[in-house]
């Protein structure tokens, strides 16, 4: 069960306070990390405990790391169509430290047939305020709020992420070399869709560091010999068939006899049959292979490299 807090920016009857309405500035609370220690990929090394309890299946999902960073990312969307409705409820179900909406335009009635938290009612209001309530009641641990007006480059500085569903191309370039050129950059998201067609473009920054490149478990395995060659040659039990891949990096443990790779030191691996890979390592003088041993994969971080919108257009698919 979500905990019983209201979203801040509604009172009881569900109105965003004034302060709300207005922009915010560079040293507002919105994006806490920029007077925080930053990682190279802009959200705070000094993140929040998780309560395991409450995020059990989230943890199960998206990891450790990443849910901290989750708790830690202040997040815009500017454009409240369907679809920027659609993806302001899954970051608030996620639990995101915050979520503003932004939107100038005003609810018309066949924004009904898209956005599912608007109503009749909500006719002739501003979209984003429209939203504001139900939103917070999806995760009330989240900060929900808005703005309504017209965007500037300076109220791109409180995020760490900056979602845009309905802006135009000159202006979504200026925010995205904005955005990339900040220290750490924001990450900037374009989206849209076009009936039964939609696109999106991102860009993280000139690089952006992946912890977790799948999000699955390590893989294991039980192994059976390891021989005293250059490079040495592992097997393992053939009950199951081993997932390593080539230039996978691995740890050995509990390895009776040639106890010298039991040192807690990744290795890399290149893999050769289904039940066998080669380590690329000279074993000859190490100790005898007698029995037992684990091997375990260490993901490595990745580096992605992002190129600009700009860029992207004048050399697409490059």
């Amino acid at each position: 069960m979500l905990p019983q807090k209201r979203a801040a920016g509604s009172d009881a009857e569900g109105h965003v306070s004034d302060g709300d309405k207005t922009k915010r500035s560079k040293n507002s609370e919105a994006r806490p990390s920029s007077k925080m220690d930053n990682g190279s990929n802009g959200v705070s090394t000094n993140l929040p405990p998780i309560d395991e309890d409450l995020h059990s299946r989230q943890l199960a999902v998206y990891g450790r790391e990443t849910m901290r960073r989750l708790f830690a990312s202040n997040v815009l969307i500017s454009g409240l169509n369907g679809l920027g409705a659609e993806i302001a409820k899954n970051l608030v179900l996620a639990g995101v430290k915050s979520v503003t909406l932004h939107d100038v335009e005003k609810v018309e009635i066949q924004d009904l047939s898209s956005n599912f938290f608007l109503t009749e009612e909500d006719v002739g209001t501003n979209r984003a305020l429209a939203c504001v309530k139900k939103l917070g009641e999806l995760n009330n641990a989240v900060f929900v709020n808005a703005l309504t007006e017209d965007l500037s480059e300076d109220n791109l500085l409180d995020y760490q992420v900056v979602v845009f569903t309905d802006i135009g191309l000159e202006k979504a370039i200026q925010f995205n070399e904005y955005c990339r050129n900040q220290s750490p950059p924001i990450a900037f998201i374009k989206a849209e869709i076009r009936g039964l067609f939609g696109g999106i473009f991102c860009d993280f920054g000139p690089e952006f560091t992946v912890i977790d490149t799948d999000g699955e478990e390590p893989r294991t395995g039980i192994i059976a010999s390891i021989s005293n060659d250059n490079p040495a040659l592992i097997s393992c039990v053939d009950d199951e068939r081993l997932e390593f891949q080539d230039g996978n990096y691995v740890l050995f443990s509990e390895v009776k006899g040639m106890t010298e790779l039991n040192d807690g030191k990744p290795r890399k691996i290149k893999v050769t049959r289904a039940h066998s890979f080669v380590l690329e390592e000279d074993t000859t003088n190490f100790g005898v292979y007698e029995k037992g041993g684990i091997v375990t994969e260490v993901k490595q971080p990745k580096v992605l490299k992002f190129k600009s919108l700009r860029e992207s257009l004048r050399e697409p698919g490059a």
